[in-house]
């Protein structure tokens, strides 16, 4: 079996990266990774690799509490994606919540001879301040029936919000709005009887999200919100829902990680792209990717390229640079790609110190992009697992040597909101 159809094979996992670079070099072939999948709003989907014929246990840990999630079989036939080494998934294990963004997986996997295997994964879901939307007329006529609706984004429900409408120089009406498991649409009228604007605020969990609604031919309505895409491949999972907390009411965040992906990998990145650019029409695209690359490459010309010599990095920057022309919108967007840390992996730096030195090089000079030195923050002098920040050590890697970390995640977003804040 090629590597490519590895990768494909195992495009759901974060941890992809290890298995990669543990089986090319030789290292144990029974692999025990485990990865999380948050990339589909509202829920949280595992993988691992393991051995067949064994029963992989997932767990959580809740604060000083370990909660099963469940188990998962691997078929002693079950296809192999390097020695000895079968992929499995456990699809939707569990949601999303509000209350608690962190989350901590744990797998124990118990084999056929009576040994066992351990992995773990910490990753952050979603942001509840940008979880509810808010859909409301822009303008109704004076007297009308106005309808507003309220969507769940993560569609899972239960849980409890509250809906508050407040006409021109009037007081505010609140009432509850109960979102039923699995309920993710809810709905509420009010008589517009005064010309003005009126204010709608949905309240959860002490987040807002606020509307206006134009009541009279005179009145203009408020300019929507400004739309940032967050996207790229694992390495902007968890970043993307930290931006958004940071960002909150100042932009509605657009999360869209493609875990697995490359842009070496085919042309894929280069088509996807420009879909993002004409259905979100982002304002700023905050774009990470780089973690799995290293795939020959085509030219337009036809001619194979292989990684990582001159004509590589030169096909890898005209990629990247067609990419960020999707993303500038003929001027109406901007773009930030943010530079990948230096992995564990000698073999996987190289690579990585390729890729950057391309996206430097595509960005160098293109108005509107600016490459943000992820790399020179987290590893200014090569790997480590370890950072000083504001005084204290902080870990700033997940256990596979190629992602972060929670924390790690949080000192990016707030670097991203600090560039974001002086004009980028």
């Amino acid at each position: 079996m090629s590597w490519a159809q590895i990768w494909r094979v195992a495009a759901l996992t974060t941890a992809v990266v290890v298995m990669y670079t543990a089986a090319a070099s030789g290292q144990d072939a029974s692999l025990h990774v485990l990865g999380a999948d948050v990339t589909k709003p509202g829920v949280v989907t595992l993988s691992y690799f393991g051995r067949p014929g064994s029963t992989v246990y997932f767990d959580e840990r809740i604060g000083g509490t370990v909660k099963r999630i469940g188990q998962v079989p691997i078929a002693p036939d079950a296809f192999l994606v390097a020695p000895a080494t079968a992929f499995i998934t456990f699809p939707e294990a569990t949601v999303w919540r509000c209350g608690r963004p962190a989350r901590h997986f744990r797998a124990m996997e118990l084999r056929s001879d009576g040994t066992r295997a351990q992995g773990a994964f910490d990753v952050r879901t979603g942001a509840c301040a940008q979880r509810f939307a808010l859909k409301v007329p822009a303008r109704v006529r004076r007297g009308s029936l106005a309808r507003v609706r309220v969507f769940d984004r993560w569609n899972i429900g239960g849980i409890g919000t509250r809906l508050c409408i407040t006409p021109p120089h009037g007081h505010s009406a609140c009432r509850s709005l109960a979102f039923r498991r699995a309920i993710a649409v809810r709905s509420r009228h009010f008589r517009a009887t005064r010309s003005g604007q009126w204010k709608v605020e949905l309240r959860v969990r002490g987040h807002r999200e606020r509307a206006t609604v134009a009541v009279g031919s005179r009145v203009a309505a408020k300019r929507p919100a400004t739309v940032v895409l967050a996207t790229g491949d694992s390495t902007m999972q968890g970043i993307d829902s930290f931006i958004a907390d940071r960002l909150g009411e100042r932009a509605r965040v657009y999360s869209d990680a493609h875990l697995g992906s490359a842009i070496s990998k085919g042309n894929e990145w280069i088509a996807r792209a420009r879909r993002q650019a004409q259905r979100v029409k982002p304002r700023t695209t905050v774009l990470s990717i780089g973690g799995g690359e290293g795939f020959p490459m085509r030219t337009p010309s036809g001619a194979e390229t292989v990684c990582c010599d001159a004509s590589w990095v030169a096909e890898y920057t005209r990629r990247v640079g067609v990419m960020m022309k999707s993303y500038r919108r003929g001027g109406a967007g901007r773009v930030l790609w943010l530079a990948i840390p230096t992995p564990r992996s000698p073999e996987r730096a190289r690579v990585t110190a390729v890729v950057n030195k391309a996206i430097l090089s595509a960005g160098a000079g293109r108005p509107g992009v600016k490459v943000l030195r992820i790399d020179a923050l987290i590893t200014p002098n090569g790997y480590r697992d370890v950072m000083r920040y504001r005084g204290q050590d902080v870990r700033v890697r997940a256990v596979d040597g190629v992602h972060l970390s929670i924390p790690g995640t949080a000192i990016v977003a707030e670097a991203v909101d600090e560039a974001l804040r002086k004009g980028w």
